[in-house]
């Protein structure tokens, strides 16, 4: 299949561009035609490749993962500081030095003016 609509969209392109170029509507329109039909052939054949895997591929992305949570645990990425006073959280978080925040901690509360 992949074959047949990779030469599909080849030759619909190609007359797509010798009709529009050679001033051929037919041929044009016929080219259109054949790379929207080669289209969703492609579409369909890359989701069904990107849905199958194979025990190995499951097996070797478990152990990444496993891995990088132990190396998260041994940079200590996931030790979380036990709350203090009944629940409530630090206003200073630990965060690593590697993390680069998107909006800064404020370690103290913005001031509130009345307007």
């Amino acid at each position: 299949m992949p074959v047949f609509a990779i030469t599909l969209l080849m030759v619909g392109l190609s007359c797509g561009v010798i009709g529009l170029l050679g001033n051929n509507d037919d041929l044009w329109r016929a080219g259109l035609f054949m790379v929207l039909t080669a289209v969703p052939l492609l579409i369909i054949r890359a989701v069904h490749n990107s849905q199958r895997v194979s025990e190995d591929q499951l097996t070797a992305a478990d152990q990444a993962g496993y891995m990088r949570a132990l190396d998260h645990v041994a940079r200590g990425l996931l030790d979380a500081p036990a709350p203090r006073r009944g629940g409530h959280r630090d206003r200073a978080e630990r965060v690593a030095g590697n993390v680069i925040t998107l909006r800064p901690h404020q370690s103290t509360a913005p001031e509130r003016k009345a307007q």
